[in-house]
């Protein structure tokens, strides 16, 4: 009988993999360092940025991965946009919520079913508002974290964290780009970005709780086979570490991580893949439904 590689593991590697699924959580911010850290140093300025305009999103529109180690399933995640309007600060905005759910075995190593948040500009694409919903290391405690983007007043913005039913503890996030993604948010405008191999463009991406600097370059273009079929695709591979409260770079925090986007008129986000030192955490889409409304993107 198969044994699965939970069983032999540590804790915190199994913690560490479902950071896999916080926001790029999914994109691998929770992965293993890519090589030796720096002192701690302000990020360079984007080379290039993620488009303008609205975002490239159906309202309606879902789509649904499994998250495997070592080909034993983890998780589901499942990223849904909503069919409503809303509004942040007077500025018009969609809703879309991605939801991590650890399955089977899983579920005795930690348990796992966050919600993440955001509410877009439906004329920029850009972030408004990021609320998280997740379950401590511990598995028990609840954390909510919120930032509000569209209060951000030069480089500052204002976000808070509570644990279970405390007060919200308020606290202030710097950032040195001219814009700060929200992971949903980044994943969409990624869907719009195309360039030739080698272009490459630097972000600063809420992940949870915490700011990362991501610097992404489109790799080339690749064939992917799925369950919804061989696709044509468009692989980026990027590096990233995370960032304090102050902006500064953090010691051992280095990542890498790819992602494969279809290259057809859907631009549907197919394939993450984070490396660890356990082997690579792969989420894969297995469903996609297209959404009932008109795109907000043409």
């Amino acid at each position: 009988m198969r044994r699965s590689p939970l069983a032999s593991l540590p804790s915190s590697l199994t913690l560490g993999v479902f950071g896999v699924l916080g926001v790029i959580g999914v994109i691998g911010l929770s992965g293993c360092p890519s090589g030796s850290s720096s002192a701690p140093t302000v990020p360079r300025p984007a080379m290039n940025q993620l488009p303008d305009g609205p975002p490239l999103i159906t309202p309606g529109e879902s789509m649904t991965y499994r998250v495997q180690l070592k080909g034993f399933e983890l998780a589901q995640y499942q990223i849904s946009v909503g069919v409503e309007a809303a509004e942040v600060g007077g500025k018009p905005a969609i809703v879309v919520q991605s939801h991590a759910k650890s399955v089977g075995l899983a579920n005795f190593a930690v348990k796992v079913d966050d919600y993440f948040s955001s509410w877009i500009d439906v004329s920029t694409g850009r972030s408004l508002r990021w609320l998280a919903d997740e379950y401590a290391k511990n598995g028990t405690d609840k954390e909510r974290t919120e930032a509000l983007l569209h209060q951000r007043a030069g480089d500052t913005f204002p976000m808070s964290f509570r644990l279970n039913d405390d007060a919200p503890t308020p606290e202030v996030q710097k950032a040195s780009l001219a814009d700060v993604w929200d992971y949903n948010a980044f994943l969409i405008a990624m869907r719009a970005w195309e360039g030739s191999p080698g272009s490459k463009i630097a972000v600063e991406v809420l992940r949870s709780r915490y700011l990362w600097h991501i610097d992404m370059t489109i790799k080339a273009k690749e064939k992917l086979v799925t369950e919804l079929g061989e696709l044509p695709t468009l692989r980026f591979d990027a590096t990233t570490y995370k960032l304090d409260r102050s902006g500064a770079r953090l010691p051992d925090t280095d990542r890498i991580f790819s992602i494969w986007i279809s290259d057809d008129g859907d631009r549907v986000p197919l394939q993450i893949i984070s490396t660890s030192d356990y082997g690579d955490v792969k989420m894969q889409i297995t469903d996609y439904q297209p959404g009932n409304g008109r795109r907000f993107r043409q």
